[in-house]
This record gives structure tokens, sequence and C-alpha cells, in this order.
């Protein structure tokens, strides 16, 4: 009887260690199952610019939607003058730009400018929508491995869900006319300012519209390989206090350059 009443009482330690186990393991695979699926849905996934585990060389394994990240034709990328490549079929951009309302936001990543209005471009008989433009401290691309203080990203979109963007390094130099106006109300966290102004939006361009063009990337997460660059030559001029200050509020919010894979950077001269 003694015998008998040890053997039960090893057995239903057993099987309490065994059924523990069990809910354990179905604990685990629940954890499991949650991760994965909160991988697949982007929409609150934390990405930074700076280096880390939330940052630039990560982005690619933060959610599913993020893949493209480590995609083979992303963007930024260093631009080198010497092995520009021909293309006869490159043309000037017609700009259909008006004014637009003032809407201004950081969005924790950037500072940016929404646009009202109808204002775009055509491109090859192409017409993209202009949606909004935002800026980068220090610039993103790089010409000839050289960075510029600051670089701005006129974001266009065709009905095809197809990018066209317009890119302008700052340099050092005469006041900019835009920041003199604004920078005081550039939110320096997420914030949103707005207001009836209205400004005129090609005058924020340099009047000569020769560009480097190549094929691309989304510069910020989902990294789309969906976009046609178009990197101004001749750059736009802020002042050094401006600069700094504007540097101050983005925290080198930039993507570092990234390989072309064989891609050709080619350009256009007016």
């Amino acid at each position: 009887m003694k015998k008998i009443l040890i053997y039960t009482t090893v057995l239903t330690i057993f099987l309490s260690f065994i059924s523990c186990n069990t809910g354990n393991e179905t604990e685990s695979e629940k954890k499991q199952e949650t991760k994965t699926e909160q991988k697949k849905d982007c929409k609150d996934v934390h990405w930074s610019h700076h280096s880390g585990e939330d940052g630039p060389e990560n982005w690619k394994n933060l959610c599913e939607g993020f893949s493209d990240c480590g995609g083979r034709f992303q963007s930024p990328v260093n631009i080198i003058t010497d092995s520009i490549a021909e293309n006869s079929n490159l043309a000037a951009i017609t700009f259909n730009y008006g004014d637009s309302k003032v809407n201004i936001i950081n969005n924790s990543h950037t500072v940016q400018f929404n646009i009202s209005g109808e204002n775009n471009i055509t491109i090859n008989n192409r017409k993209y929508k202009l949606l909004q433009f935002h800026f980068h401290t220090s610039s993103e691309h790089t010409v000839n491995g050289n960075y510029f203080p600051a670089e701005v990203h006129f974001v266009h979109q065709s009905e095809d869900g197809n990018y066209a963007v317009i890119a302008a390094f700052y340099e050092e130099g005469e006041e900019n006319e835009l920041f003199k106006m604004y920078m005081k109300y550039f939110p320096t966290a997420e914030g949103e300012y707005t207001s009836e102004d209205k400004f005129d939006i090609l005058s924020l361009l340099p009047e000569n519209k020769s560009y480097y063009y190549y094929k691309g990337s989304l510069t910020t997460p989902p990294c789309s390989e969906t976009v046609s660059w178009y990197i101004l030559k001749n750059n736009l001029s802020a002042s050094k206090e401006q600069l700094e200050e504007f540097a101050k509020i983005l925290d080198n919010n930039f993507r570092p350059i990234q390989k072309l894979n064989g891609r050709k950077i080619e350009e256009y001269t007016e």
C-alpha cells in the first residue's frame, strides 16, 4: 500500500509538471504569434534616423512593410560628377506651380510644408501632383562625397502611385526668405502651424533647373523603390545662423548613403 501511495504521488507530480510545461509552451507560442502579427502592421512602429535598434541600419527588420529598406535600389546616393551617363531622352521639367497656404508640421522626423491647391509638374507627358516639401540636415545626397548643410525634397505623386522628387541643396550664403518668414513658426517638436498666408512655391527653387536624375526609393520607411529623383545642380542659399538654427530642430535627420548597385546617374542641362 505504501508503494502504491508513493507511485501515485510521483505520477501526480509528473502529470502536473507536464501540464504546466504545456501551458508555458502555449503561452510562448501565443507571444510569438502576437509578435509576428505586430511585425506585419507598421502603423505604430517607431523608427529613427539615429544609429541603434530602430536606426537606419535596422529599418528593414522593424516590420514586414519596411522590408524595401533592404532593397537594391535605395536612396540617397553619392553623385560622382565624372561618372554621369548621357541620356538624350531627358528633358526640362514643366512646373505648374502657383501659391499655397501655409501648413507646417513637425512629424518628429522632419519639418514639412503641406501643399494646398493644384500644383504639379509634367515630365515626359506624365503629370505628378505636388504633395509636400520637407527638409533634411545635413543633406542626404552627396556630390563627389561632399555633404551640404541641408537638403529640401519636393514630393510629387502620379495617379498610378509613383513618385517624382525634386531635391535641392542649401549652401551658406544670403539669408533665405522662406526661413526668414516662417522659421520662427517651425515646430521644434511634434506639432503644427497653419496660416491663411500664401507663398509662391516656384520662387523657392533656383532659376536654372538643370538636374541629375536616377531611379531610387523614398529615403524614409517604407523606403518604396518607386521614386524618380531629380536633384537640382544649382543650390539654394541660407545664412549661417539660419542653417545652424534649422540643424538644431532637425537633429541630423538624414539617411546614410546607399550603394548604386549598377544604377546610372544621368543629367539634364538647361
